[in-house]
């Protein structure tokens, strides 16, 4: 290291304080630079002696010393510090940020070279690299040497990360300024590369942890601090005797790696095994001490304050803190935080638009912790002890509470069929998949694969619909991927009149996996000619796009389809579909067919409504699989018989059994399934009951059956041709055993016939002419009464407002509200005020169009609170609803009648 000042007391220096920023770049330089793994961790090491050595030096005579190694260690490994390096800043921002303090003109080649750092644009192979492009732009505009120290850089650094967290955009400015101004253009090289946290040394974090101490690798996966690995094992020769998992501190928790279904019995030692249902949320451990709760994710990320540090706060500690059995003072937990939906009493899947951790009081779902494992209890530490042993205790621990607090699903299995029963019933189910545990397995923080397996349908052949689509875009690519397209845009084409091809496509996602580094590079070189740059303000006619744009082109007739794996189909703005895949992959290109051949709208909708969006419907037979220890052989590729597509195959139902004849001689067509049974077994029961099922209606259809109205069934009712009947029609015959009659809830769409038939019937309000009553169904009658009286009310209102303009008028503003007023506490003894104040307000809502209610109940919208007195009573009331309300301070009426239109009510949240 460099000589190094001392002139302060040494109980006022650190080493991070002395050594200069610019030896640590110099290192990482070498590091770099250097071919061989031996050569790398050689100059890793040297300069972590010369820490040491000057360390020992500078506190020969201070007893417990906290000055450590963390200080540059965090720099070498960022993505170890997620959360205390968190500056919110990518490559694009940077680029903006250095052309703005570096005065750069905008259209100038330095900022056009720092905004494209991606687009190959020279001979020195640094595409995609936006610290070396950043080093040459900078290389004559900074000092030669720097002026800081580590310690200087890590303040600076912690400086950028509290202010991007409080969104203080000027003072992120005047940190970047003065690491640019104080530091050279090799430094500014690493500090780039450590804001992005990607060094690309060319060697792992494991090694340069071991070289640090044979322990440190072991540490931080039960502790996930890097400031505690490095000050426990500064000395090299002190050895951890006991690593263990300890309360309130976040560990790396137990992976399970994926399954061979051929070889499970085997990789379970042939001993029975646990199957459990995997759960798609977020992984989550809890942490537990008696009114004292933390959260911690996956990767470490503290997310107490969102569920709850206390039985007072968060949307779930207030829900579980009381169904802890008395004698559990404090444990640890290992579950998946989950979305759960009481009014439909099922979870929600990760792949819908919710964020788990920003769900609060007033939303629609609520949090759930599903558990299925501990590692500590009552100060008794279980990593060590047999899972057997750990369900045991945790069987013990709680009585579980539907939605709030839940133990896993599990079973205990021995065999082969087992596994691929609930494989299948998974499947069913539109679950995530199952895992295999060993009984006799420890709990191995940040391992995987030991005695832990998953099996997902998608890492199983042919259980997955893969969709055929074409690549319409592409993004330059970075690192090993620099000066190539590294990702694609991937569309599906309007369905054409029939003898046409396609001519407009809508872009559904964007994928950048499945493929080898080779099968990437060929076809780089087959679409290289056709890329066009994209313009944001003069797009393509053709292609269409939603929020997300790519950075390159190519008109379709050019371009290739791919074959794309996912796991299922999710609803997003970002793309033109209006949904998008989850974990798409590219299989392969599909040279077999022509561009026009790829996917169209009519058969993605098809596929979406298949099984409410999962892309795995199949079973898995065991049967039809490769035989036990045979190698696959590689098959040349041939062009596919032209046929059906799978998804408008008939299903086969020759193997169902026939229990009734009710619906004999009828032919039924099902469209679409519902959430809880799929298009497939809603069929296999009409065929238990005697009917025959077709794909498309004809002249001898009775009826067209859907659950979900897609694209095909709303082309039906368009026709007016068929009669379109709800899938809970069916069910309740099947539940009756009868063929139930239709009545009006039942109809979705009537052919001409059967409104014919039903005005013969009916009246206009469903009430049978002939057809015995009952209490139930006049309660219906009544219901309908109203919601019509309802509904031709407000048509009347909307008439009279469209014909007179008056839809944008301030007096019909708060017309979709129902509201209740608050009353005020801050009174009269006499409760004079109370009604005036309270009447006051809702007068003047009622004024302008709302809805008030006098009680506090079901379908209120809003509640206006004046003084906050009973704001606790609310919120505790509000958790009963089913529909959430909002409560707003009483300043959002009074601004909304002053400017004239409603103001947006997140900033009057009480």
């Amino acid at each position: 290291m460099s000589s190094i000042s001392t002139s302060c007391s040494p109980s006022q220096l650190t080493v991070a304080s002395q050594v200069p920023f610019e030896d640590l770049c110099s290192t990482l330089e070498r590091i770099q630079k250097c071919k061989s793994r031996p050569e790398k961790t050689k100059n890793f090491k040297e300069f972590l002696d010369s820490w040491r050595k000057y360390h020992d030096a500078l506190h020969k005579n201070e007893k417990d010393v906290t000055d450590s190694f963390y200080p540059a260690m965090r720099l070498i490994l960022p993505q170890l510090e997620r959360e205390r390096m968190a500056y919110g800043i990518k490559e694009t921002m940077l680029a903006k940020l250095y052309i703005e303090l570096l005065n750069l003109p905008k259209d100038g080649k330095d900022a056009l070279k720092l905004l494209n750092y991606r687009t190959p644009t020279g001979s020195r192979g640094d595409a995609g690299d936006f610290a070396m492009i950043a080093y040459f732009v900078l290389k004559q505009r900074c000092p030669r040497k720097g002026q800081l120290t580590i310690k200087q850089v890590n303040d600076i650094l912690d400086s950028i990360s509290n202010n991007n967290a409080a969104k203080r955009r000027d003072l992120v400015k005047k940190s970047l300024l003065q690491l640019i101004t104080q530091s050279s253009a090799l430094e500014q090289k690493w500090l780039i590369r450590m804001i992005i946290k990607d060094l690309k040394l060319g060697v792992s974090q494991q090694t340069l942890l071991s070289i640090f101490h044979p322990d440190a690798s072991e540490l931080h996966n039960v502790t996930t601090d890097l400031e505690k690995v490095c000050r426990q094992l500064h000395n090299p020769s002190v050895f951890l005797s006991d690593v263990s998992i300890t309360l309130f501190s976040a560990f790396k928790p137990m992976l399970a790696a994926i399954a061979d279904i051929q070889k499970i019995e085997k990789q379970m030692n042939n001993q029975s095994f646990y199957i459990e249902t995997k759960l798609d949320g977020e992984r989550m451990q809890m942490h537990k001490d008696g009114d004292v709760y933390k959260y911690f994710s996956r990767n470490g990320y503290d997310y107490t304050q969102q569920f709850g540090a206390s039985p007072l706060e968060g949307s779930l500690t207030p829900f579980i803190h009381n169904i802890f059995n008395n004698n559990i003072q404090n444990c640890i937990l290992d579950g998946e935080m989950m979305a759960y939906n009481p009014t439909t009493q099922n979870f929600v899947q990760k792949g819908s638009k919710f964020d788990i951790k920003k769900i609060t009081d007033d939303s629609e779902l609520q949090t759930c912790f599903c558990v299925f494992d501990v590692l500590m209890v009552n100060n008794q530490k279980l990593g060590h002890e047999m899972l057997s042993k750990r369900y045991e205790k945790l069987n013990e621990m709680f009585t579980p509470i539907e939605g709030r607090l839940q133990f896993v699903p599990k079973n205990q299995a021995n065999t082969q069929k087992e596994v691929i029963d609930s494989l299948n019933e998974a499947i069913d189910n539109r679950e995530e998949g199952i895992v295999i545990k060993d009984p006799m397995s420890i709990y191995k923080p940040d391992k995987r694969g030991e005695g832990w397996f998953k099996i997902k349908p998608e890492y199983v052949s042919e259980l997955m619909d893969e969709l055929d689509l074409l690549i319409v875009g592409g993004y330059w690519g970075k690192g090993l991927r620099g000066g190539m397209m590294s990702h694609f845009l991937c569309a599906v084409a309007e369905t054409p009149p029939p003898g046409e091809k396609p001519s407009v496509f809508h872009s559904i996602c964007r994928v950048g996996s499945g493929y080898t580094m080779k099968e990437l590079y060929d076809l780089g070189l087959k679409l290289a000619k056709y890329w066009k740059p994209y313009r944001k303000k003069d797009p393509p006619l053709n292609i269409l796009c939603g929020t997300e744009k790519p950075e390159v082109y190519i008109e379709p007739c050019n371009s290739v389809i791919v074959q794309i794996k996912a796991a299922e189909i999710v609803s997003s703005d970002m793309y033109k579909t209006d949904y998008t895949l989850r974990f798409p992959r590219i299989e392969r290109i599909r040279e077999d067919k022509e561009w026009h051949d790829c996917m169209t709208l009519d058969i993605l909708e098809q596929l979406r409504g298949k099984a409410c969006g999962k892309l795995a419907t199949k079973h898995f037979d065991i049967d039809n699989d490769e035989p036990q220890g045979k190698k696959r052989k590689t098959v040349p590729k041939i062009k596919k018989k032209i046929g059906l597509i799978d998804h408008f195959k008939a299903p086969d139902l020759s193997n169902v059994n026939q229990i009734s004849s009710i619906f004999e001689d009828v032919e039924f067509c099902v469209m679409t399934g519902t959430q809880k049974y799929s298009k497939y077994q809603l069929e296999s029961k009409i065929a238990e009951y005697g009917g025959s099922i077709v794909q498309n209606p004809g002249l001898d259809t009775y009826c067209v059956i859907a659950g979900i109205e897609n694209v095909r069934v709303k082309n039906i009712i368009s026709s007016d041709k068929y009669d379109v009947v709800r899938a809970e029609w069916l069910l309740q015959c099947f539940q009756s055993k009868t063929f139930v009659p239709w009545q009006l809830d039942f109809m979705i769409h009537m052919s001409p016939e059967t409104k014919q038939h039903f005005a013969c019937e009916y009246d206009c309000y469903g009430d049978s002419y002939t057809g015995d009553t009952d209490i139930a169904k006049l309660k219906k009658v009544f219901s309908r009464m109203n919601n019509f009286q309802a509904e031709i009310s407000q048509d009347a209102i909307a008439d009279i407002e469209a014909r007179y303009s008056w839809e944008s008028s301030p007096l019909s503003m708060f017309r979709q509200h129902t509201i209740y007023v608050d009353p005020s506490d801050e009174l009269s003894n006499s409760g004079a005020r109370i009604k005036q104040t309270k009447l006051s307000t809702a007068l003047i809502l009622r004024f302008h169009g709302a809805k008030v209610v006098q009680q506090l109940e079901e379908g209120v919208s809003h509640v206006i609170s004046g003084d906050h007195a009973h704001l606790k009573e609310i919120k505790t009331l509000r958790r009963t609803f089913k529909r959430k309300f909002k409560i707003l301070s009483e300043q959002w009426v009074k601004d909304s009648i002053k400017t004239g239109k409603l103001q947006n009510e997140n900033v009057y949240l009480i």
